[in-house]
């Protein structure tokens, strides 16, 4: 029983990569083909939310798959296809519209696979039947259509996007894993005949007249193994891989023997003898030579290999290469093949000083492809098994180094460029770009003998593909970037808004009214204005000038500025309405709000009134007071104290005494006082407030080299290494001035990383970002070539 759960979860699985793989295209080219900017909007919203959750998706389908062979269930109970159509539709009427859709379309797919593959399913619930402890049957076999597509529609519904992109996962998914369900219930079927399950349930004459079933457990065949369709499987991925890591049974060869290629002369898979021409060892090769068989030193007397013979021998090498590169990348060792082929064939010969330092050049070049850390492995593995056709381009062509526009060289730059950013995934086998570069390499190494056309044919094809990747990853790219650039914009203005608050209300008690102003209205109207004009604007600076006279216009003392209050306060109130109005606000608040202004403004206008009534009373007093001094130093007249009060009463300078304690406090605020910081200073706080560093990284001096780096990094590539994940490549695709960050972005255009300028330099300093190599990648290999060996006889240019 677990051998066909494990097989019909790995074929699942198999199959929902692909459907993934599939849906990523379309919605991209439905994306591009959009009208409205919201329905392109949604679109590019799922494409982000599929590629994040792809992998939890299959793993739910694959987790719903195995819970159902522990617990079956009849997924199909209350959803079969009516043979009346009305009547299953009426029972979707009280679904929304995009359920119903999407019922349907289950529905549809369940009753065709019933349908279609009614014996196969049958068969397979009766061979089940006697395996699980439950009783199976069609409705809930845990392989059924119906099974499969409720496991599949319940990962679905976990991830929100739109009715078009859902309809279009569903339908990929009928037509790449649905429509071929028959594969699984075949394979499931003859798993269970081979362990001896009922052997017996089909007629026989029918069992002899449909084709065989799949092979048996055999070399490069596992038991349980399902076969994959020709057209599903990756290039290079259908050769079952030794622990060596050399495909088995790949052009006669047995595993292992790649891995060695020269290594043990006896083991299969060599080039026999027999296979070398008559002569091929080298000119005058059978001139009476019968010296030591092999390839011998320049020298030794054994004649020099002709330039065409060594050329065949290097073509048979490449037609004999496996089907499938060496998981570890290995290099191909020349002059060790050439000595295994002329021992077979007890020959002798030497190789010219300008062929053996073409193949030691060679050799150099692809050595040094193999320590480039700007590529990843699988791609790395790929790219060397050029070696073969670059040796063979430069045995011919001696010239070839120094021929930097050669196709051959473009086309190797061009498939390092693409692939510079490219991360494994764990389906990286049917990954687009990986699936083309197999694809180029298999043509290079099948089609070219002498004719460089080939190359050219190669590189304008891999270039079209290039071109269409570009175009989709600059559209992913562009919208991540507008979007982090709209909230670093976001952020930088509240925080803007929030400095000019905090510098004009420090240690300030306002009113109620006022600070409804300031956080309902003008906060409002200063974010707009900063998002819109930006703080070196005249509109910044005036709504910032709107916000300190309304602050200024409730604590001012008074009366001494009643006469700028006056010549303020028409102005301000126009202001502060407009700003109002602009914010759309209904005429209700408008008013309510203005109405608490002139509140306020007619209570400081009366206090101001009663403090200079005040002021008025006291002169008098004091006045009154010297008057009577001086006359009771002339005659000294007693005076009572009703007296006294009876000429304050006179006067009119009579007050009560709490009212005077508050009339104190108001005259204890100097007149000169400077209530507020002037525009200048609240522009440069705000100027302040853009940048924030973190508080837990040592500040570098303006000369460090890392420090001076971050200015001259756009656009470069990075080895981004994290202490508990794989390395990830990745590109600074923007630097975000709002905020001072610098954000990454991977090949496909999704963000990776955010760094800050202090932070960007720290990462440096610290190899957490390792800058990756510049220039093409031969020219790079030729310049180590040229550092490594010195003086060459073949003319090289870099």
């Amino acid at each position: 029983m677990s051998l066909v759960n494990q097989k019909a979860i790995q074929w699942i699985q198999g199959r929902a990569e692909e459907v993934f793989a599939q849906v990523d295209d379309s919605l991209f080219m439905m994306a591009e083909k959009a009208h409205q900017q919201d329905e392109q909007d949604q679109l590019f919203h799922a494409i982000r939310v599929i590629r994040v959750e792809q992998s939890n998706l299959i793993d739910g389908l694959c987790d719903g798959i195995e819970e159902r062979f522990h617990n079956p269930r009849n997924d199909a109970s209350g959803d079969d296809v009516s043979p009346d159509l009305s009547t299953s539709l009426k029972s979707l009427s009280l679904l929304n519209n995009d359920d119903l859709e999407q019922q349907v379309a289950i529905r549809s797919m369940v009753a065709n696979i019933r349908r279609d593959y009614a014996e196969a399913i049958a068969a397979l619930s009766l061979r089940l039947d006697t395996l699980l402890s439950s009783k199976i049957y069609d409705e809930n076999l845990p392989l059924g259509p119906a099974a499969i597509c409720n496991a599949f529609v319940d990962v679905l519904n976990d991830i929100d996007v739109c009715l078009r992109a859902r309809m279009t996962v569903l339908k990929k998914f009928e037509l790449h894993l649905v429509n071929r369900l028959g594969e699984l219930y075949e394979a499931c079927n003859t798993l269970l005949i081979e362990q001896g399950v009922l052997p017996t349930i089909e007629d026989p004459l029918r069992h002899r007249s449909r084709p065989s079933a799949p092979a048996t457990a055999g070399p490069g065949n596992q038991a349980g193994e399902i076969p994959l369709s020709s057209a599903a499987a990756p290039v290079g991925a259908a050769t079952e891989v030794s622990p060596m890591g050399a495909p088995s049974g790949a052009a006669g060869m047995p595993p292992g023997s790649y891995h060695t290629l020269a290594g043990d002369p006896g083991a299969g898979g060599t080039f026999p003898a027999a296979a070398i021409p008559a002569g091929s060892a080298g000119a005058g090769s059978a001139s009476g030579y019968s010296g030591t068989p092999g390839l011998l030193p320049a020298g030794a007397g054994a004649p020099a290999m002709a330039t065409p013979t060594l050329l065949q021998h290097l073509g048979q090498f490449q037609s004999s290469l496996p089907a499938q590169a060496s998981a570890a990348g290995q290099l191909i060792n020349v002059t060790e093949l050439l000595q295994q082929r002329l021992v077979e064939s007890k020959q002798s010969a030497s190789l010219h000083e300008l062929d053996s330092e073409v193949i030691r050049l060679v050799d150099m070049l692809f050595s040094f492809m193999l320590e480039d850390r700007n590529l990843a492995e699988p791609i790395k593995v790929q790219l060397i098994r050029l070696q073969l056709p670059m040796l063979k381009l430069a045995v011919s062509d001696k010239a070839f180094f120094s021929k930097s526009g050669h196709p051959a060289r473009r086309l190797l730059n061009e498939l390092a460029d693409a692939a510079i950013g490219w991360q494994p995934g764990e389906n990286y086998l049917n990954d687009p770009l990986y699936r083309e570069v197999c694809t180029i390499v298999e043509e290079v190494l099948s089609r070219y003998d002498r004719d460089d056309r080939v190359f050219r044919q190669l590189l304008e094809s891999f270039r079209e593909f290039s071109l269409r990747e570009r175009r989709r990853a600059e559209v992913m790219e562009r919208r991540t970037i507008d979007e982090a650039q709209g909230t670093a914009r976001v952020e930088a203005a509240k925080a803007r808004v929030a400095a000019v608050y905090d510098t004009l209300t420090a240690d300030r008690k306002l009113p109620k009214i006022v600070h409804e102003w300031l956080n309902r209205v003008w906060s409002s109207v200063l974010f707009r204005a900063c998002l819109k004009e930006g703080t070196d604007s005249g509109v910044w600076r005036q709504h910032v000038l709107t916000a300190r006279d309304l602050i200024w216009s409730v604590v001012a003392p008074m009366p001494e500025s009643s006469v700028k209050m006056q010549r303020l306060l028409p102005g301000l109130k126009k202001r502060l309405e407009d700003g109002a109005q602009s914010l759309s606000m209904s005429a209700g608040d408008r008013q309510r709000l203005m109405g608490g202004l002139e509140v306020l403004y007619r209570e400081r206008q009366t206090l101001g009134e009663r403090v200079e009534s005040e002021r008025e009373r006291r002169t008098r007093e004091r006045l009154v007071q010297e008057l009577r001094r001086e006359a009771d130093s002339v005659l000294a007249i007693p005076v009572e104290e009703d007296a006294v009060a009876e000429d304050d009463a006179m006067l009119g300078v009579a007050a009560p005494a709490a009212q005077t304690e508050v009339l104190d406090e108001a005259l204890e605020l100097p007149a000169d006082q400077k209530a507020l910081p002037d525009v200048e200073e609240i522009q440069q706080v705000v100027t302040d407030a853009a940048v924030t560093e973190p508080a837990d990284l040592k500040p570098l001096p303006s000369d460090d080299n890392h420090w001076q780096q971050t200015y001259h990094l756009k656009d470069s590539w990075f080895l981004l290494r994290h202490s508990e994940k794989l390395p990830v490549r990745c590109r600074l695709a923007a630097i975000i001035r709002e905020l001072d960050q610098f954000m990454f972005v991977n090949r496909q255009g999704a963000k990776v990383a955010v760094y800050s300028r202090l932070q960007l330099a720290h990462a440096l300093r610290d190899e957490a970002l390792l800058p990756l190599e510049q220039g093409p990648l031969f020219e790079r290999a030729l310049e180590y070539v040229v550092g490594s060996c010195g003086e060459s006889k073949i003319p090289i240019r870099v």
